[in-house]
């Protein structure tokens, strides 16, 4: 129970930093760079950063989730080989600046100086989420959890300054932009390698070379993972801008709405971050990992049920909150983008389930099976539909993703999917729907509705037994952290 108590403690604390932190990030400093460089410029920037993304498995490998795994697993033989480990990481660097940059030139792409900056930007978080793979492994899930936001709070106080005092710095630029964010990424990457020198943790190169034939072929999946999941929540940006007439606007577009899901999202990859080692330490105690992954489950499904409710009936509202702009396909693009929010919450689970459990191999046929999917609406939707062939294609593919894993994790672990949540999913939907579509008449203020909505999703969650409160307010109390 300590180690469950450990778990929940740190995921709470998580959660907490994050959503005070990254939301200001997000609808504070990045929704106001869009409004001051522009929704063309804007969506440019966004269809090369979503192809650094892409490629971004050209970083790794999979190494990183790998060397997580079996760190937990093997903690004394791995901990040796961290040295070389990052050697090849840092070797990956090069190939990925090189191929990257070849990609770009047979793209036509233009604009190199903005793609060079993504490409240092990914190349330093890149290296800031192996170092924070090491502290999770060793279970220091508080310290992660401030490491989690450390970047992003940077980036709030720098390029908020930025932003805020024109009259200092200048007019807001994207150049600007992404200079700061390559700073802020790089001081947090040496933060995170400070702490773990200062824990003992030396970065010593093993006697045996890890580029062998055992090591690859134990990590091939992982890489495998990291590709097709790259390119099934970031290909279709990069396409939009390159195959639509009007690439750059409908860019813009689907960044101003995928920036909300991406917002939404974010809890669903805090509890990712520590479903995986988590559970593949604890894979052995069926019990204790069916309670966490039903527990997981219940609280984003019901969480991504109350952001899609308000999303859809407050959407006109919404739009001009955040970019003032009562665009009518900004607002259609908005309701289509977050419907898919379920299906990344799904995947989100259980994807990372299969990942931690050992069934790597067959969560990748699922992905790849699901980026076909999405790659073939994209080429056949995008010229003529623009932004909404990515919401489409994304929503088909995502729920297909989430459910797959889900049903395959059943058939192959056991783990309970508990069907009879699917009504009380339902249900809730109803009451919140209701709310809304009548609340919208009447004089009251959208934020009171939204409250209202988050109190009533809260209070059902309760009430079913989704959410068990005073099991967590045990596991609290039990803890040392």
């Amino acid at each position: 129970m300590k180690e469950s108590s450990r778990f929940y403690s740190s995921l709470t604390l998580l959660i907490l930093l994050n959503v005070i932190i990254k939301p200001i990030w997000i609808f504070g400093i990045d929704r106001q760079v869009q409004n001051e460089v522009g929704t063309k410029m804007y969506g440019v920037y966004f269809s090369l950063f979503n192809l650094s993304i892409v490629l971004s498995f050209l970083l790794d490998w999979g190494f990183t989730a790998f060397f997580n795994r079996q760190l937990v697993i093997q903690k004394e033989n791995f901990i040796r080989q961290a040295g070389s480990f990052l050697l090849i990481k840092l070797l990956f660097a090069i190939i990925y600046i090189a191929i990257v940059l070849m990609v770009a030139l047979v793209s036509g792409v233009e604009r190199i100086d903005i793609l060079l900056s993504v490409i240092m930007i990914q190349v330093f978080a890149s290296l800031f989420l192996f170092f924070r793979a090491i502290i999770t492994a060793h279970q220091w899930f508080r310290t992660d959890a401030w490491l989690s936001v450390l970047d992003k709070t940077l980036m709030i106080f720098l390029c908020g300054s930025l932003i805020y005092f024109p009259a200092v710095f200048g007019i807001m630029t994207i150049g600007k932009f992404l200079f700061t964010q390559a700073a802020c990424t790089a001081l947090a990457m040496l933060c995170a390698l400070t702490i773990i020198f200062r824990r003992g943790v030396n970065f010593s190169l093993g006697k045996k070379s890890l580029l062998n034939k055992r090591i690859f072929s134990a990590i091939i999946p992982f890489a495998l993972i990291v590709l097709l999941m790259s390119v099934h929540y970031r290909l279709d940006g990069f396409l939009l801008e390159r195959m639509h007439n009007n690439g750059d606007y409908e860019a813009g577009i689907y960044a101003g709405a995928y920036r909300l899901l991406d917002a939404a999202n974010m809890t669903g990859y805090l509890f990712a971050s520590f479903l995986l080692p988590y559970i593949a330490k604890h894979w052995n105690r069926k019990d204790e990992i069916q309670t966490v992954i039903q527990n997981s489950r219940h609280f984003l499904l019901m969480f991504s049920v109350m952001i899609i409710a308000t999303v859809f009936f407050l959407a006109p509202w919404i739009q001009q909150i955040l970019y003032q702009n009562p665009d009518e396909k900004g607002i259609e693009i908005l309701k289509w983008c977050i419907s898919t929010l379920i299906g990344y919450s799904l995947v989100q689970i259980y994807g990372t389930v299969m990942t931690a459990s050992g069934h790597v191999v067959s969560f990748c046929y699922i992905t790849a099976i699901a980026v076909g999917i999405n790659l073939i609406i994209n080429l056949l939707l995008i010229p003529s539909m623009g932004a909404k062939a990515c919401c489409i294609a994304s929503l088909v593919s995502q729920w297909f993703c989430g459910i797959a894993a889900m049903l395959l994790l059943k058939r192959k672990s056991g783990i309970n999917i508990h069907f009879a949540s699917l009504s009380i999913y339902i249900f809730t939907l109803a009451i919140l729907s209701g709310l809304y579509y009548w609340g919208n008449d009447l004089a009251v203020s959208k934020w009171f509705l939204i409250a209202t909505g988050g109190i009533i999703t809260l209070l059902l969650m309760i009430i079913t037994k989704l959410f068990l409160i005073k099991t967590w307010i045990q596991t609290l109390k039990r803890s040392n952290l």
